[in-house]
């Protein structure tokens, strides 16, 4: 039985490696940060081998470490929770029978998730020196506060937890001061 199984496995293995894809990228949120937890939708194509009852689905932060897996049951897709950006995800697939038994990994994929910065909002001048804005993220994600008053060189000058407000109390020192944020990678 069990060699009917391995020669089972590379027919309709064969013909699943050619048919996964990638067909889907779904970004969860609408405000994202380099900690912001997102989804990844992945689908594939069905394997024609009757034999095949399931779907298995591995993913990991490393090329063929999987420290993760998701059992699609028999469903062609799955979401894969909780993506970080800036990190880059390394997902494979197997099949598998009633038994149990599943076949070899797929051709792994990869895909690095975007990185997209916190954004500011309600700008507010007050008295002389003082000049504040919100940072509307999702919350507990890190982020630098960076300034500039030449759009070329940066200056970190607050990081913080999301969301807050920031304020600067000597931007009437400058004749002109620029702002920006940038979330922080895995933390």
């Amino acid at each position: 039985m069990l060699i009917g199984l391995n020669k089972l496995k590379v027919s309709w293995w064969s013909k699943f490696i050619l048919g996964w894809m990638i067909v889907g990228v779904c970004m969860g949120s609408t405000l994202l940060s380099a900690r912001a937890a997102s989804k990844l939708t992945i689908a594939w194509t069905q394997s024609a081998n009757t034999n095949v009852i399931g779907y298995k689905v591995y993913y990991g932060n490393a090329s063929h470490a999987y420290t993760n897996v998701i059992d699609a049951g028999n469903i062609t897709h799955v979401t894969i929770p909780a993506i970080v950006g800036g990190l880059t995800y390394y997902i494979a697939a197997t099949t598998y029978n009633a038994a149990g038994v599943e076949s070899a990994f797929s051709t792994e994929v990869s895909y690095t998730a975007p990185v997209v910065a916190p954004m500011l909002a309600s700008p507010s001048v007050q008295s002389g020196n003082t000049f504040s804005f919100s940072v509307a993220n999702v919350a507990g994600s890190h982020c630098i506060i960076e300034a500039s008053t030449n759009l070329v060189d940066w200056v970190p000058v607050q990081t913080n937890t999301c969301p807050f407000t920031f304020v600067e109390t000597n931007a009437g020192n400058f004749s002109q001061r620029y702002y920006r944020t940038v979330g922080l990678v895995g933390n």
